[in-house]
């Protein structure tokens, strides 16, 4: 009778060797309708997952999906288990960079066929939100988890506490734990085992799953989850176990599954929850204020908390604040800083783009409202995006007649957009030729807004910009959404986020569209080496307000 041989390398690492093969049983699927979500072009349907943002593909990725990727990529990839498959079985042998690279193609094509927009994409799920689908209490229950809960956590498996797992639980090393048999000797077809609450199968068992933090720069190791079926260990399958490996290993028990993330889906969903948290608080702030023993202390520090610990003490003293001179630094009355454009030059430009409390400033003095915020949550620091052109022109205006008026700025001073040129030289592109915008447009095919080791490596250094890094093979950053906008390396002339973050305004109409302004820099969406060019520039209707279009200021002081 056929059986496997087991080596376990450091914590539960199984290292297979196989004596003899087995047949596998070629079935289809038994996948029910998911309950919620989606289906891809594939036909991988997708569900939603409680106290997540993402939707989780109710399956492992297959054999024949994996297939597709492999001959419309061309994609280096030559790993032949040493068992059969057919294309209802989980892909095997897939390294952490193997199945990101899936995720993007999948991505990228979706996008090509105009089903998904620039705001949704594949990915893999990270670390929590795989807790969050194994019904883990640490990603359920939020500010409600307690000791009990992690100690439960601890010990709880997908089915719950019992041991031997009851029957049609999952594939495992079957015949290595006592009472316990599944029918594989090794994958099974997808579909074959009880599915969690939300519909999703094999979440344990059949393959390891790879998880992946995109806010983590290196892929020196990944994290698997969710056990195979060479695995028997007991501590290994608990659902909170965590495997840490390299991420170019390929074995046959490794595999992975796909989520789908819509960001502005997630924006709803994270302000929902954000509005929750805030509604919490305040329950909390009125329940200690009618107490006689009041603590005003913890009050005063939840309503800190409330408001995100913000306040106006961060603004400087207008009396220690020095009136403005060329070629020399100045820091306004919001606390933004300016440097020259050039040696000896009358125009100081942000070292920032203009941020949400700036903004709201301008919005608190003019009785306005920010029509068109974003639905993401936006800190105070962050840039302040869903603009118009007429919005960051009337900025402008309010905040030269403040400085003029408190003395800090002369009468001829005054704040505006950069022009297109004004821009490219802050960016760090010089003598650009073309008599206007659309001549310049990606004149330089070479330069970009960061340092490059050479003219042909054009990905950003690490946190050198804020985009769309999942789409960027070899890239990525921190931040799902807008970033705060000093966290990024700044360029030679100390400005931050030249190129990333959000596209920002210029004065300038672009050619033969009196309507229409031009645009400048990439922005968190953007991915495309093209797009991202220093010469490169957009353009749109000044009554433009995009999730990812904000401006920039520049003191004209002449």
């Amino acid at each position: 009778m056929p059986f496997r041989l087991y080596t376990l390398h450091f914590a539960c690492w199984g290292l297979l060797l196989t004596l003899t093969g087995t047949l596998v049983r070629s079935q289809e699927p038994n996948l029910q309708p998911p309950k919620s979500g989606r289906k891809s072009t594939l036909g991988m349907p997708f569900v939603a997952v409680p106290n997540t943002t993402v939707l989780f593909s109710a399956y492992e990725t297959r054999v024949g999906e994996w297939n597709q990727f492999l001959r419309a990529r061309k994609y280096p990839w030559s790993f032949e288990p040493h068992f059969k498959q057919d294309e209802n079985h989980p892909v095997v042998g897939v390294n952490l960079q193997d199945a990101i690279a899936f995720c993007n193609w999948l991505t990228e094509k979706e996008r090509d066929e105009k089903f998904l927009n620039n705001a949704q994409s594949y990915r893999l799920p990270t670390p929590e939100e795989w807790d969050a689908a194994a019904g883990l209490a640490m990603a359920r229950k939020g500010a409600a988890f307690t000791a009990e809960d992690k100690l439960a956590d601890s010990q709880t498996f997908l089915w719950g506490i019992l041991w031997p797992p009851p029957a049609k639980a999952a594939n495992y090393a079957d015949r290595e734990i006592e009472g316990y048999s599944d029918g594989y000797e090794y994958t099974a077809p997808v579909g074959q085992f009880t599915p969690t609450a939300e519909g999703l199968y094999d979440l344990a068992g059949n393959v390891w799953e790879w998880t992946d933090k995109p806010d983590v720069k290196s892929l020196t190791n990944g994290i698997l989850r969710g056990g195979s079926w060479a695995y028997f260990r007991k501590e290994c399958l608990v659902s909170s176990y965590r495997y840490t490996v390299p991420a170019d290993l390929r074995m046959p028990t490794i595999g992975f599954r796909c989520v789908f993330e819509d960001k502005q889906r997630t924006a709803i969903l994270l302000a929902e929850r954000e509005a929750t948290n805030k509604q919490n608080l305040q329950d909390q702030i009125r329940k200690m204020q009618t107490t006689d023993d009041a603590d005003k202390a913890a009050v005063e520090a939840l309503r800190k908390r409330m408001a995100g610990g913000e306040n106006t003490s961060d603004l400087p003293d207008p009396s220690k604040l020095t009136p403005p001179r060329a070629g020399t630094s100045f820091l306004n009355t919001l606390g933004l800083r300016f440097t020259p454009l050039e040696t000896g030059s009358s125009m100081l430009i942000c070292s920032t783009e203009t941020r949400v409390k700036d903004f709201e400033a301008w919005l608190k003095a003019a009785n306005g409202t920010w029509v068109k915020k974003p639905p993401f949550l936006l800190g105070d620091t962050h840039p302040a995006a869903g603009v118009t052109w007429d919005d960051a022109k009337s900025f402008c205006q309010w905040l030269t007649e403040k400085e003029r008026q408190e003395g800090l700025i002369p009468s001829t001073a005054r704040y505006r957009l950069p022009t297109d040129l004004e821009w490219s030289l802050a960016a760090g592109l010089k003598g650009e030729t073309g008599k206007d915008p659309a001549e310049r447009h990606r004149s330089n095919p070479e330069h970009f807004p960061w340092p490059t080791k050479s003219q042909t490596e054009w990905r950003p250094p690490v946190m050198s910009v804020n985009l769309d890094g999942t789409r960027i093979p070899g890239f990525s950053d921190s931040f799902s959404y807008t970033a705060p906008v000093d966290k990024s390396i700044p360029n030679p002339l100390g400005l931050h986020e030249m190129g990333g973050n959000v596209s920002e305004w210029t004065e300038d109409v672009w050619p033969a569209a009196p309507d229409e302004r031009v645009i400048r820099g990439g922005s968190w969406l953007m991915f495309e080496r093209d797009r991202l060019l220093t010469s490169s520039r957009d353009h749109a209707p000044k009554g433009s307000a995009r999730a990812d279009l904000g401006f920039r200021l520049l003191l004209h002081l002449d």
